[in-house]
């Protein structure tokens, strides 16, 4: 008998599997694709390399930055090269913001040329930043039920509700956005502040791409298998009993005393038939953004020096912008050359989920070249990705459903659930969930 089952080789499952592996317990993790590292998974092609899920760490870290210690990799994590500037587009020009204080100490007059927003909408951003400072304390990616005041509330009705309209339509929506594939209706106004609050400081990468956590993360997790559909976590009397698994017509049933459920929130409900209503809707009810990511190779950089341009919705757009990961690190592409990344988002990814590639790189080509016109029509390579789920949205009242649903698990033994949507969605909170599941079963 296996002593602990890990379902699923995302992100939190590999920080759990580690977990267990660092102590010496006996586990499995089970991945049902032939890749491990979920939304950190990443890859390489052509010189160029590809984050295909996540494109940053933030540097409030904890956990995340923890874990790559004890992986001996935390030295190639690097912070974006400066002066990491972010072009936001209103009437057809780009103004550009930068995320570092040294850059803009050493450049005032940049901030206080930045001409996105009108005179009004400076005088809005001035507030917001004030409210966000005094909402700090509450704001942590490991421990949302600090926020949970601000749970019932979507994030465009909290700005909505301090008279914020212009800073939310042509900054902060495209920035939440980018961030959660979602817009600020969709997400609640903790989430939305708490992505503000943690990437104020500044974003860091490695030099090898945030793939390389993954990769490192499944090298040194040996009872990795691949390619391995769980079909249903079995309990009984309120106690695990094991997990079935079902690959075509071949069934296994593997016997354990723990399960670490690490999938998304809606295929736990699935996989965890045995569960009353009252939880299983709970987990039903979480609700994601979709994305059909692209990634387009050019041979020279089209952004400049930004590392990404963000557009406001109101310009229709089927991305809230572009990045170009070159700018990220020189690692990530040849010399000179330029990798854009485009996440279409909202019910434009629903829609694109099912056209075919060549539909996906022509529409999102047409776009780019709106807000670039030089934008080539014939890159040296095209990449697409889709991510039927992409993001946990953290929509409101995600934070008051979950604590209930956190209550009800107390009764269940050996049953643990982690994943993003057990804290402010993130890379952080899904490390930080998976690494406390495994420490709990080794207590």
């Amino acid at each position: 008998m296996t002593t602990t089952v890990v379902v699923g080789g995302g992100t939190s499952g590999l920080a759990a599997g580690f977990t267990l592996e660092r102590a010496g317990a006996d586990y499995l993790v089970l991945e049902k694709r032939d890749f491990a590292g979920g939304r950190i998974y990443g890859t390489t092609r052509d010189g160029f390399t590809l984050d295909l899920g996540a494109q940053f760490f933030m540097s409030r870290y904890h956990a995340t930055f923890e874990i790559m210690r004890k992986l001996g990799i935390y030295d190639e994590l690097t912070k974006f090269t400066e002066p990491a500037g972010v072009g936001f587009v209103r009437d057809n020009g780009i103004y550009p913001a930068y995320l570092s204080h040294s850059y803009n100490m050493r450049h005032p007059l940049g901030v206080l040329k930045f001409s996105a927003l009108s005179g009004k909408g400076k005088v809005e951003a001035a507030r917001s930043v004030a409210k966000l400072f005094s909402q700090a304390k509450k704001l942590d990616f490991d421990d949302p039920e600090k926020a949970i005041d601000l749970d019932s509330l979507s994030f465009a009705e909290y700005m909505n509700k301090h008279s914020l309209d212009e800073v939310l339509e042509y900054i902060f929506q495209p920035f939440a956005s980018f961030l959660t594939l979602g817009g600020p209706e969709e997400i609640s106004a903790a989430y939305g502040l708490a992505l503000l609050w943690y990437i104020l400081p500044g974003m860091f990468t490695t030099k090898k791409g945030i793939g390389y956590l993954a990769d490192s993360l499944a090298g040194n997790v040996p009872n990795l298998r691949l390619n391995t559909c769980v079909s249903r976590i079995v309990l009984e009397d309120k106690r695990v009993k094991g997990v079935e698994i079902e690959n075509g017509k071949k069934k296994e049933f593997i016997e354990c005393d723990n399960v670490i459920c690490s999938t998304p929130a809606g295929q736990a409900a699935v996989l965890l038939p045995d569960l009353p209503a009252s939880m299983t809707d709970v987990l039903a009810g979480i609700r994601y953004s979709a994305c059909v990511h692209v990634m387009l190779a050019t041979k020279r950089k089209y952004l400049g020096k930004l590392v990404a341009i963000a557009a406001p919705r109101r310009d229709g757009l089927c991305s809230p912008g572009f990045l170009d990961s070159a700018n990220k690190h020189p690692s990530y592409a040849p010399p000179g050359a330029g990798i854009i990344h485009a996440f279409t988002y909202s019910d434009y990814a629903r829609e694109m989920l099912d056209m075919d590639d060549a539909e996906v790189q022509a529409r999102v080509t047409r776009d780019i070249q709106r807000v670039i016109p030089e934008f080539t029509d014939e890159p040296l390579f095209c990449e697409i990705f889709r991510w039927p789920q992409a993001v946990c949205l953290s929509s409101p009242g995600q934070i008051a459903d979950v604590r209930r649903l956190k209550a009800g698990l107390r009764e269940y033994r050996g049953l643990h659930l982690v994943g993003e949507y057990f804290g402010m969605p993130s890379v952080e909170a899904a490390i930080h969930t998976g690494v406390q599941a495994a420490e709990r079963i080794l207590e």
